[in-house]
């Protein structure tokens, strides 16, 4: 199994992700999951100049999740995953990732969100998301940086 971290962030790839999780994870491959940013090329651009030099970035629309889960399920090179939502997020596993574990690290306010936990905020319809997440036997749970504790969801 090569998908070591699934993590929420609608900032997707910055500091924290390239200095912290992608070394902790060890990872050579970050594959981000946003329709708007795979059909946006100039942000697709950024995206690239921010990823770590030493690591592979692909960048898909939801309708390639089953396709790219099953690549990077059977990669050698460990992977990290980022998507902005709770809903995405609930895609990949319901397309059988093997990776059980889902980290909610970036969820900005907005006037659909309330706090939920620190600075991360959610919808009620995302907190419903990542109930069923939970219910479906993923570990759902708050960390900002590898060197904090894990907070869980338990909504």
């Amino acid at each position: 199994m090569s998908i070591k971290f699934i993590r929420i962030d609608d900032r997707l790839i910055h500091g924290q992700i390239v200095t912290a999780w992608a070394k902790y994870f060890n990872v050579s491959q970050i594959w981000i999951v946003d329709d708007g940013v795979a059909k946006d090329d100039f942000v697709k651009g950024v995206m690239k100049m921010v990823a770590p030099a030493e690591t592979d970035l692909y960048i898909t629309g939801t309708s390639e999740i089953p396709e790219y889960v099953k690549k990077f399920d059977e990669s050698e090179k460990n992977t990290l995953v980022l998507v902005k939502f709770p809903c995405v997020a609930k895609q990949i596993f319901d397309a059988g990732v093997l990776h059980r574990e889902l980290n909610v690290g970036g969820m900005g306010a907005n006037a659909d969100r309330k706090k939920l936990f620190k600075n991360i905020s959610a919808s009620a319809a995302e907190v419903d998301t990542l109930r069923e997440i939970k219910e479906d036997g993923v570990k759902v749970y708050f960390q900002v940086t590898p060197n904090e504790k894990q907070t869980m969801f338990d909504k």
